[in-house]
């Protein structure tokens, strides 16, 4: 029997939503694509109806291509449109450069620490 039997495995990719008191975490990972995309859109309804401050942790993204830069671009609109705060976390070089270069970065702040230290607008 193998260490592994009756675990459940992380997928290589994706996007979770921790649901805290008072605030939404996404922990994204992997490579943010189209594959990711099919299963972020009920993630992004929950976080827009929760209506609490959003840090997104993007400690663990390796790749990032248009559609993922539009889930963030979603998650980020949806903030500003029900006026709660977003940021986004511990972002590896390459999506600081991506953000700022297509402007997102005015849209999505980008900071560095632990998700949990957000504070409620």
């Amino acid at each position: 029997m193998s260490g592994t039997e009756g675990r459940e495995q992380r997928p290589r990719s994706g996007m979770t939503l921790r649901e805290m008191p008072d605030q939404s975490v996404v922990e994204a990972w992997g490579e943010i694509d189209l594959a990711v995309r099919q299963s972020a859109g009920p993630m992004c309804q929950t976080v827009a109806e929760r209506q609490l401050p959003l840090v997104i942790d993007a400690g663990g993204v390796t790749f990032i291509d248009s559609t993922g830069m539009s889930i963030l671009v979603r998650l980020a609109r949806d903030a500003q449109a029900h006026d709660y705060p977003v940021e986004l976390r511990n972002a590896p070089w390459m999506l600081k450069e991506l953000l700022t270069i297509t402007g997102v970065d005015r849209l999505l702040p980008i900071t560095d620490g632990d998700p949990e230290d957000v504070a409620p607008a």
